[in-house]
């Protein structure tokens, strides 16, 4: 194996110029694979670049270009399984187009999260993708009208002016996972709704809500509030069924949730499905592996996130939408034993 040469420090262009006999300029056409360049030359160049060990300064060719083909993306909560599937779209999706991304997680003690967005841009990123779940819509405004950047939100059904909203359509969602339940003979349906997030938790809810309304001519459906992890799930969902004893199916904000409410079941001696059917969110392959397997509404997170990174280069390249524009998914509901 032929070993590099040992260098004082890195090899800059001017070194790699130097090595192939061109000038400086033609290294720059061959690294960013300008079609001005003789095939000999580039031959050449690319000879040198191996010899030297040579790796392109992203950040000086930022100053030249004014791009860094660097997107930041924030997400709201880096251990749930639902992000890493968006966050592999996305990184698809980038790796395509010969982009990078910067992964950080919003911080909600940070300006409600606008700090941990402020941060990205001093980072030089060409774009912000985000769940902006902590993060109220005159929020998401203000920072896209103020950062000089594209803005694409995941996650969330909301027109805000120069953002590109990329969602999954809750109504539907709903109606399919409350006629699922009505069509097994469910009558009485809980909501095992997330504490937090308030902006996606209100849109999850009041479609629920209302489906729940249509299909079972009850009023006002039953709801207990709980953190969106498989433990706090699990606690949220006893104390519901104690206080619920005629529930007969619970729908999950999340997956973990109603992982959590599998468990409780578990604990209070009720059968899955013949007693309480539990139903979940996203789609995460967690769920075929639960005892019964969850049934689950199926979101294209990485559809989405392939969908909100095109977004981001057609912002780059045409502009952001000046009223905003939103993006539906549709969703699929996966039965499984759990319901």
């Amino acid at each position: 194996m032929k070993r590099m040469p040992v260098r004082a420090g890195r090899p800059t262009i001017i070194d790699v110029a130097t090595e192939a006999g061109v000038s400086r300029q033609t290294v720059s056409r061959v690294v960013t694979n300008h079609p001005r360049v003789a095939p000999a030359t580039r031959v050449r160049v690319e000879k040198a670049i191996a010899t030297l060990g040579y790796r392109p300064n992203r950040m000086a060719r930022a100053l030249v270009t004014q791009t860094s083909l660097t997107f930041g993306f924030a997400a709201i909560d880096m251990r749930d399984p639902h992000f890493g599937d968006t966050c592999f779209g996305m990184q698809v999706a980038a790796r395509e187009h010969g982009y990078y991304l910067v992964v950080t997680e919003l911080d909600f003690d940070d300006d409600r999260g606008l700090g941990t967005l402020e941060t990205l841009l001093t980072l030089g990123v060409d774009g912000v993708a985000l769940f902006p779940s902590i993060l109220s819509d005159s929020d998401i405004e203000q920072f896209a009208a103020s950062c000089g950047c594209p803005v694409v939100m995941i996650g969330r059904a909301s027109k805000v002016p120069n953002v590109v909203s990329i969602a999954m359509d809750e109504n539907a969602a709903a109606e399919l996972v409350v006629d699922h339940l009505v069509e097994r003979g469910k009558k009485r349906i809980g909501i095992l709704m997330n504490e937090i997030f308030p902006e996606v938790v209100h849109q999850r809810y009041v479609a629920l809500r209302e489906a729940i309304s249509n299909g079972t001519a009850v009023a006002t459906a039953a709801v207990e509030a709980g953190y969106p992890r498989i433990a706090q799930g699990r606690i949220a969902a006893t104390t519901f069924l104690q206080r619920g004893p005629d529930l007969d199916a619970l729908i999950g904000f999340n997956d973990t949730m109603a992982m959590g409410a599998l468990l409780a079941c578990d604990d209070l001696g009720l059968r899955v499905p013949q007693d309480v059917a539990i139903v979940g969110y996203d789609g995460i392959p967690f769920g075929a592996l639960t005892n019964p397997p969850l049934t689950t509404i199926v979101q294209d997170s990485i559809g989405m996130a392939d969908a909100a990174f095109r977004s981001l280069l057609s912002c780059l390249e045409h502009g952001p939408p000046p009223e905003g524009k939103v993006l539906l998914w549709e969703p699929e509901l996966l039965i499984r034993g759990s319901s």
